[in-house]
């Protein structure tokens, strides 16, 4: 169904398909068509997600039109499925994830500087996504392998009584290393737009920052923040590294598979929850400053 589906919208036979690496709620495919080209397919299956946002084929359409006349390197739409075929099909763009580039300062600066061009882009009407945080900032349970209990509780109340104001832009919303497409030592792609939507810049800037600081450690996400800020007109405040950090973080933190899957194996959960004990405990001493 899927290949009758790629040879009818691109009028070409399929020469050969290939599984993708990195889809968690999705199954990502290439076809190689008779043409030469590549094309690449979204084939939603997450019974779940679908449920929750039954038109997320539409919203990564809507997305990838709006990105198309910017400079920034991303897929160009080219169909989308039918209700029995919850599926998007877009161009191949040139690249592969690389997440040991990430330590020289010239890729975070181009992680800054790409990020900073998404938030420049126009919002063609009518785009209706807009951002919330992924976790209810009711119900926020503070996990017990933790040694920053006092960090938690102070972080919890200060995004429960606070509520900073932003100027919304289109963010991608879920910006982050292995979204990333790197030829050599040039950035050369982002990609997964399904979540793209109007919000604050600094979402995207504090979930990148909270996948660099799993990844890497601390040092290198606060040289992508200090990258960003020189770029944008952003006032920084912990509390969207606060929200990213909740959106995050919970009691299964563990390695995410998508990190695995590139290939970067040298982390373990134990990591993860002294990185993150160690980035709460940031975060929360900025408070004092405020």
């Amino acid at each position: 169904m899927l290949e009758k589906f790629v040879e009818n919208a691109t009028g070409k036979r399929i020469r050969k398909c290939a599984s993708l690496k990195g889809g968690i709620s999705s199954e990502m495919m290439k076809f190689e068509l008779s043409s030469g080209e590549s094309v690449v397919l979204r084939h939603i299956t997450n019974s779940n997600w679908l449920n929750e946002e039954p038109d997320l084929i539409e919203h990564e359409k809507q997305s990838l039109l709006i990105m198309k006349s910017m400079p920034v390197p991303t897929p160009h739409f080219l169909a989308a499925g039918t209700p029995k075929v919850e599926a998007l099909l877009m161009s191949e763009i040139p690249g592969k994830v690389d997440l040991e580039i990430i330590h020289s300062p010239d890729a975070i600066n181009q992680l800054a500087t790409t990020l900073h061009a998404i938030h420049q882009t126009p919002i063609m009407e009518p785009f209706k996504w807009t951002y919330s945080s992924y976790v209810d900032l009711t119900n926020v349970s503070i996990p017990s392998w933790t040694t920053q209990h006092q960090a938690w509780s102070m972080a919890i109340n200060f995004v429960q009584t606070t509520m900073p104001e932003f100027h919304p832009v289109f963010i991608h919303r879920d910006y982050h290393p292995t979204n990333i497409l790197w030829e050599g030592n040039q950035l050369s792609g982002v990609v997964d737009w399904v979540n793209a939507c109007k919000g604050p810049a600094l979402v995207d800037v504090a979930h990148c920052r909270m996948n660099l600081v799993m990844l890497y450690g601390l040092e290198l996400a606060d040289q992508f923040l200090d990258a960003y800020l020189q770029l944008s007109n952003e006032t920084y405040t912990p509390y969207w590294d606060i929200l990213g950090f909740l959106d995050f973080v919970d009691e299964d933190l563990d390695v995410y598979d998508g990190w695995t899957d590139s290939g970067y194996s040298i982390l373990n959960r134990q990591m993860m929850q002294q990185r993150a004990d160690e980035y709460i405990h940031n975060l929360t001493a900025k408070l004092d400053a405020l």
